[in-house]
């Protein structure tokens, strides 16, 4: 898979480029990443625009861009993501979608678009912002035809370890649990429950699993019976 990364100010040291290199990370291996240097790839499976605001809007090169080249780009995928300024280019991003949608073209437009404001003139994502970048790249991997995303797996790994290690700490037993079922925050074993929700006296990053296991669970739709077999064989392989 191939994705197009296209700057509204491509500037060596742009937030634009940036917050792209960012989401580049998190890409990884999913999928190679081009960066748009005035001439259009053959061939390339996703477009994501990553762009500031100016006068109120698109920047006037970047909206002449997409009009001469709108032929290739109208079946191709695409995502726009707004930075700096207070609203992080939030005018921006919906003048590019409104663009895409007036002509029926594939703008993936689920949830929020990530806008994000510059507090200074150095560059620097939030915690927050930083996962929100996080989930959107595994729906955008996923808006273009991917499965499985390499930040899925991620987040399945990390389900499974949490589960393993909140479990460690709450054990009174030395022999290896057997998991019958996951409910809720509780995993059900042949040596009793282990209810994950932690005493305050638990060490802070432990408590704080509790709540990452939630969100991971939800936003990338980890099932039950998914989670299962991965944290039995952790268990048998590791307690």
């Amino acid at each position: 898979m191939k994705l197009l990364f296209i700057l509204g100010d491509d500037g060596k040291n742009s937030p634009e480029r940036k917050l792209a290199a960012e989401a580049e990370k998190l890409i990884g291996r999913d999928a190679e990443v081009l960066f748009f240097g005035g001439k259009f790839p053959s061939s390339f499976d996703g477009v994501w625009i990553f762009t500031h605001e100016e006068d109120g809007g698109c920047p006037e090169a970047l909206m002449a861009l997409l009009e001469e080249n709108f032929a290739r780009l109208k079946e191709i995928p695409a995502l726009a993501t707004g930075i700096g300024g207070k609203e992080g280019g939030m005018n921006a991003v919906d003048e590019i979608a409104e663009f895409f949608r007036a002509r029926d073209g594939r703008f993936m437009e689920e949830g929020e678009p990530l806008c994000v404001p510059m507090r200074s003139t150095r560059f620097e994502l939030g915690a927050e912002e930083r996962m929100e970048l996080f989930f959107l790249v595994d729906a955008f991997i996923k808006y273009c035809g991917m499965d499985e995303s390499e930040s899925r797996k991620i987040a399945f790994e990390t389900v499974v370890k949490d589960y393993f290690r909140l479990m460690k700490y709450l054990a009174r037993s030395e022999h290896t649990p057997t998991v019958r079922a996951i409910e809720g925050n509780t995993v059900k074993t042949d040596l009793g429950d282990f209810d994950c929700v932690l005493p305050q006296d638990a060490p802070a990053d432990l408590r704080e699993l509790r709540f990452e296991i939630e969100s991971l669970v939800e936003d990338y739709e980890i099932g039950t019976q998914e989670i299962l077999p991965a944290l039995s064989e952790k268990l048998k392989r590791d307690w």
